[in-house]
């Protein structure tokens, strides 16, 4: 949408300088989220551990799929060599993120043998749609193509710089994306201190489930190209984050019913 910024004669690039405003935000915020409120207890340095092992098996997950959407384009010569050169090659797929992270949070809190699994859930999810909103701006500044179909709405948004320019008007599907993740984390952040919370671990659950159906509807006016009946890479990976959410959710509250069971016979 812009051209990347020179600042102080330093030439930048609006996607990698998202990428770290987006980071340092949304660590502090987690970190003095903790700090204030303890929502559970674990020593700092764990958590701080855990939010870095996430981190490094998040851009894991990014990546992963960043390759597998190249994979998936048809009539495209892929290129092994370049992907494993130029790390930034193809940017990186946040639904990626996502699915690792929802699959590797119980594996690390068993690594860290941690007991309050469900809080821990519950506290990420709070940081990670703060985060999810504010790294959608490095597709929005840096117009590399996520962007969604052409619109003759009045909100329609131009992206004449960039790898992928459009002479168009398209919806801009970033910044419905933070606005429905900035929205969602006010939600969040009142529901987790709530009264109307039932049990610990559904911030999450609401999350996921949320952020899940947004994105496949959401994908519908993207120019990502279907793969099989008619869904493309991110709503099938959307899909299956839903259904994982799920899953925790029922397994949550059978273990958390199983709790009172018990606490009550005795």
């Amino acid at each position: 949408m812009f051209p990347d910024p020179i600042i102080f004669g330093i030439p930048f690039q609006w996607y990698t300088l998202w990428q770290h405003i987006a980071l340092v935000i949304s660590l502090s915020f987690a970190l003095t989220y903790f700090k204030f409120k303890r929502p559970f207890q674990m020593p700092i340095f764990s958590l701080i551990g855990i939010i870095l092992i996430l981190i490094i098996w998040g851009y894991v997950g990014a990546r992963l799929f960043s390759i597998l959407d190249h994979l998936t384009l048809k009539n495209h010569t892929f290129d092994w060599t370049a992907f494993t050169t130029n790390l930034t090659l193809g940017r990186l797929r946040w639904y990626g993120t996502l699915l690792f992270i929802l699959l590797g949070v119980p594996l690390i809190a068993k690594l860290f043998r941690t007991k309050a699994l469900s809080h821990l859930l519950d506290f990420l999810a709070l940081s990670i749609c703060l985060f999810t909103a504010i790294i959608k701006q490095a597709c929005l500044f840096s117009g590399d193509g996520c962007y969604g179909t052409y619109t003759t709405l009045p909100w329609g948004m131009y992206f004449p710089y960039g790898i992928a320019p459009n002479i168009l008007p398209v919806h801009p599907t970033p910044l419905y994306d933070t606005l429905f993740h900035l929205t969602l984390f006010g939600f969040l952040y009142y529901w987790n201190t709530s009264k109307h919370k039932k049990y610990a671990g559904q911030t999450a659950v609401l999350f996921f489930v949320n952020t899940a159906l947004f994105n496949i509807a959401l994908d519908c006016i993207r120019l990502n190209p279907p793969i099989a009946l008619g869904l493309s890479l991110p709503q099938f990976t959307y899909i299956t984050i839903l259904f994982i959410a799920l899953f925790y959710h029922s397994k949550i509250n059978q273990t958390q019913k199983k709790q009172i069971q018990v606490s009550f016979e005795s």
